[in-house]
Order: C-alpha cells, then structure tokens, then sequence
C-alpha cells in the first residue's frame, strides 16, 4: 500500500476521530493541499457550487447560535463541509488513483474479517484489541442477536459504509477478489442494506452490457432467496421486506417526529433547526440530535434550501460524459443510497472521493468537459 492508499484507509477505520489516526491522514494530506495550493489554481467548477453550498448553510448557523446551541457544537457538525478545499488540493497535488480506493477497502475488509473471526474463536489478542477499538471508536463491537436466534460478534466502525465506494469500485476495474473480500466484510460487521446495495450494483453491471441477460433474473431471484433463507444473515436481510425488521420502525419513527417538527414551525423546513440541535425522536423513544436517515436530517438540520445546494453539488460531475466518471459517479449514488438508513452524508471520506471525482471530470486530461 503506498501514502495514498493509508491516508484513506486511516480515515475509513477512525472515522469519528477517537483511535487518534485521522490527524496523522490530516497531516498528510495537508501536506500536499499546501503543496498544490502554491501552483495550482482552483477551478470554478468547484469553487462556485463549493461556496454555493457553504452560504446556504449560514441561515441555519444563525438559527443554531440563537438558540444556544455553542459554538464548538456547531463547528464540529460542519467540520467535514470545511474540509473540502482541503481535500480538494490534496488530490490536486497527489497522485492519487481508483486503485488506492480499492486497496485501502480490501486492507480494512481484511481487518473487519480477522475481528470478527478473532472473537468469534476468542483469540485474546484480538479481543483485546476489539476493546480498545471499542473503547475509543463510535462503532458497535458487541454482539449481533439475529432474527434466527444465533448471537453472532458485531464488527461495525463508525466508517463501514465507505466499503460501498471502495466495493463499487473493484468491478468495473477488475478486482474481483477484494471486491469478495469487501462483501464478506460487509456480512460479518454486519451491514444487511450495503450488501444489498453492492449485489445491486454487480447485477446493474451484469446487465448493462447485454439485455438478453435479463433472463437470468428469474434464476438467480430463486438462487439467492434459497441461499438467503438458510442463513442467519439472509433471514436479517429477508426482514427489510417482510416487515419483521427494526429498522423499518425506527426509521418510520425518525420521519414521522421530523415531519411534526416542521408541522410545528415550517419556516424552519426552508432553514433547518440548525446543526446540533435537538429533536424528540419517537424512532429513538428520547431526544436526538442526529438520525440514520442521512438526507432528512440534514433537511431537519440546514434547511431545504441548503439541501438543493448541497444536491447540485454533490452531483455535479454527472455532466460529464466519460466512461471512467461514469462508474465514480455510480459509486457516489450508491452511497448516496445507504445514506437513507444510515448518517453518513457529511463523513470526511465521503468527500475526500467526491473531490477525487470532480478532478476526474474537470480537470483531467483524459475526461471530456461540460
């Protein structure tokens, strides 16, 4: 693994900043942020929907500050919109590629495996360093009681989900293997909508290319349901659709308490409540200041408006007509789709590929423009 392919992989396993590793990926790609801040210029492409979206946030940071609400808690909830330009730079002046996505993905599936089969056959060395990891990190490392009775070890880092990026990627960029090793992580941690999300993606990929495929839909429809049934994870899967899973409850909770905070004061669906304030969410059955469903709380949170910025800007680089864009903008969607059960729509990874897409699309050499 080269510089590159560690910075992402630090910031994928201490997302939430407790193991004290994303300082040291900080300080690294700082380091070539200010290196290409001194030649290189910042494009418009950027910069325009960039501070777009930064000036849509402002109302709700008034609304924040009146209502209390310090001024480090605000600034710890935009944190990662702020690191942008950073990481903007940091692409500029690194060689940064696809493949040091899909390494870094495959060397943290691999940690996610050996965590979990370390508990599960309870070597002590790696259970001690799950306690460590549990006892600084935002994640779940208990255990999983699955529908079927079986409790199984929980491998869940506050950066999963950033699998579905690196996953996503290995396809069409023939890493077979990692993208096997990614899948089993994503069932060990377990994560039922991220496997099903990249089972889409491999189906969407297979199908493209020829439609008499599409007669294989049948087949596998059987094949995978047989499968899905004998296991404890399938069955967990299996729940999202036959309404014996939690979540469902949860999130229908998260949007029925959120739609009666904005029925109680609808001038704040236009400018949020502002970040780090505080809701009763009947999901949670307590007070909330965030939800799973990454898209309604940053409506709950900024506003309508700031959401419109932020949804051109995140989507932007689908003017480009390229095929290597094409399937970086497939992974953003993807993610973009597990951010409706899970709050990972601000998370510095995110946007540190979202920067890595929009060099792609408007700067390179080899991608087309507008």
């Amino acid at each position: 693994m080269n510089l590159n392919a560690i910075c992402i992989l630090l910031l994928i396993v201490d997302s939430g900043g407790g193991l004290m590793l994303r300082p040291i990926s900080f300080l690294i790609m700082l380091f070539y942020a200010i290196k290409s801040l001194r030649k290189d210029k910042i494009s418009t492409k950027f910069l325009v929907p960039y501070f777009l979206f930064i000036f849509s946030l402002l109302p709700s940071l008034v609304i924040a500050l009146l209502s209390n609400i310090s001024i480090a808690t605000v600034f710890s909830w935009i944190f990662a919109y702020l690191c942008i330009p950073i990481f903007y730079f940091y692409v500029k002046g690194s060689d940064l590629k696809v493949e040091d996505y899909i390494k870094a993905g495959g060397f943290f599936a691999v940690i996610v495996i050996v965590l979990f089969f370390g508990r599960l056959l309870q070597v002590p060395f790696v259970i001690a360093i799950n306690e460590f990891i549990e006892s600084r990190s935002n994640g779940f490392f208990g255990s999983k009681n699955f529908l079927s009775g079986e409790v199984l070890p929980n491998v869940y880092f506050q950066g999963t989900l950033s699998l579905i990026i690196c996953g996503a990627l290995c396809i069409p960029y023939k890493f077979y293997w990692t993208f096997g090793l990614i899948l089993i992580s994503l069932i060990l941690a377990p994560s039922r909508f991220g496997v099903m999300v990249l089972v889409m993606w491999l189906l969407f990929l297979f199908f493209r290319r020829s439609y008499k495929r599409l007669l294989w839909i049948p087949v596998i429809f059987i094949i995978g349901m047989s499968i899905l049934e004998n296991f404890a994870f399938g069955k967990e899967i299996l729940a999202l659709f036959n309404g014996e899973s939690d979540g469902g409850s949860i999130r229908l909770g998260h949007l029925s308490s959120v739609l009666r905070e904005f029925g109680s004061s609808p001038i704040n669906m236009l400018f949020g409540f502002g970040p780090g304030s505080e809701f009763y969410s009947s999901g949670f059955q307590e007070m909330a200041t965030n939800i799973e469903i990454s898209q309604l709380e940053f409506v709950r949170k900024y506003g309508l408006i700031s959401f419109l910025f932020f949804m051109v800007f995140y989507f932007r680089t689908l003017l480009v007509k390229d095929e290597e864009i094409y399937y970086l903008n497939g992974a953003l969607f993807l993610y973009f789709l597990v951010a409706f059960s899970n709050p990972v729509l601000s998370s510095l990874f995110l946007f540190l590929f979202l920067m890595f897409t929009y060099i792609k699309a408007f700067e390179s050499k080899n991608c087309c423009d507008e």
